[in-house]
């Protein structure tokens, strides 16, 4: 298994100790892109849909780039965090200089995705609640994201 596959196992398991390990050998891992995920995944794609708001911060202080488009919607990690509903991971985001209206390429933003999210439009994608939606949508609202 390669270290990159290495590294996104470690962020979706939030293996904090073996992402440092991968992370201090090579710090440009933390901005690879998945090797198996055929949605173009990066690392922190990957801590926003499984809610790892640990992995998300270890991978920022190893200088991961949270303005990278996944390949499948062109969307930032920030985006996923929203669509997921992985409030926690969302400030992680915004505090490490996510953009806050950065849209995808079905014109989403990660407002738009968290507002949707409330709305019960990605249910059958995420096991959040509709109050995680709420909180994700409110830290983007606080940051000046627009829908």
């Amino acid at each position: 298994m390669s270290d990159v596959t290495k590294l996104h196992e470690a962020v979706r398991c939030g293996d904090l100790d073996g992402m440092r390990v991968l992370l201090e050998a090579n710090p440009s891992l933390g901005s690879s892109r998945s090797e198996k995920d055929a949605r173009g995944t990066y690392p922190l794609h990957v801590a926003a849909e499984f809610g790892q708001a640990d992995a998300a911060r270890v991978l920022l202080e190893f200088g991961a780039d949270v303005s990278l488009l996944d390949g499948e919607n062109d969307a930032i990690a920030l985006g996923w965090a929203a669509f997921f509903g992985r409030p926690e991971v969302v400030a992680v985001l915004l505090k490490g200089g996510s953009q806050p209206s950065q849209r995808n390429k079905h014109g989403l933003t990660p407002l738009g995705c968290a507002v949707g999210g409330t709305q019960g439009r990605w249910k059958q994608f995420s096991n959040a609640t509709v109050e995680e939606w709420r909180m994700a949508a409110d830290a983007i609202r606080a940051h000046g994201g627009v829908e």
